[in-house]
């Protein structure tokens, strides 16, 4: 084995244990906790490939001091020509205060928790905005939560922020989710609103709507299908750039509550809510 093999094998080991962005925390953990004896496996043997490269440096060095010491100082090569090193830590990115994506406090964190009021405040009379746990005890946290995530990379311009609020609906003992996303202007968002909405809901834009409401254009997509989670979009595109996306669905997913009869919203409703100004935060 010679240096190079050397640094290629610490390379790996390197990438291989930066952490990924958060997601969803709620499916993110449960998921997370039935993986726990393949997550050991995994450790494991990331442990072992330390070991092998740290026997490996050990004897490059015994061959090449100063050149080993340079390579894990980083006093050799710049990351900028050798496209396996990272040119930042893990954490360099995020805004100050924040270990990933997510705002935990502070303003950005506050608009979410703002979206979260204002999304429970929607649900429509007959149904419940319920304060819910799981039943499924590998998930944790609560099904009533908000979330505010920087999109952007550190430096990128303009900084593009997305808040979501989750809220379980409930009726008669049954349990839905209505979910509304706000996104601060990104000029890749399309101003098209069934193109807007696509973006959110994934797959193609077929069976789209655009509705009117008040002069404002809203796209509603649904998707229905037999034994499966029917949901439906609604999305509006501000003319100062912010975009709301409001989502309904009939289950909320991975909770274990029986489904809901029908979705709380027809689609004209879910278009005029989507397109209502509390949901633009920067206004």
């Amino acid at each position: 084995m010679n240096e190079q093999d050397l640094k290629r094998a610490f390379e790996d080991v390197v990438v291989a244990s930066s952490p990924p962005p958060s997601m969803d925390p709620g499916v993110t953990l449960g998921r997370a906790h039935k993986a726990r004896s393949k997550r050991r496996a995994s450790i494991t043997g990331a442990a072992v490939a330390v070991l092998v490269v740290g026997v490996g440096l050990g004897s490059a060095f015994a061959l090449n001091p100063q050149g080993t010491k340079d390579y894990v100082t980083g006093a050799g090569q710049s990351s900028s020509s050798d496209p396996g090193l990272p040119d930042t830590q893990w954490g360099e990115q995020w805004p100050v205060g924040q270990s990933d994506r997510t705002a935990t406090n502070g303003p950005q964190a506050d608009r979410g928790t703002q979206l979260l009021e204002l999304a429970k405040a929607s649900v429509p009379a007959g149904y419940e905005a319920a304060d819910l746990k799981y039943t499924d005890p590998t998930m944790h946290g609560g099904m009533l939560r908000a979330q505010a995530q920087i999109s952007s990379d550190k430096g990128e311009t303009p900084e593009i922020w997305q808040y979501t609020a989750y809220v379980p609906v409930r009726k008669d003992g049954k349990v839905g989710r209505l979910t509304v996303t706000v996104t601060t202007p990104n000029p890749a968002d399309p101003v098209e609103p069934c193109a807007l909405v696509t973006r959110f809901k994934g797959g193609s834009g077929a069976g789209c709507k655009i509705y009117d409401v008040a002069g404002k254009q809203v796209g509603v997509a649904s998707a229905m299908t037999p034994g499966q989670n029917d949901a439906t979009w609604a999305s509006y595109r501000a003319a100062n750039g912010w975009t709301v996306t409001v989502a309904q669905e009939e289950e909320y997913p991975y909770a274990g509550y029986p489904v809901l009869d029908r979705q709380p919203f027809f689609s004209p409703e879910l278009a005029a809510l989507a397109a209502d100004p509390k949901f633009v935060l920067g206004s």
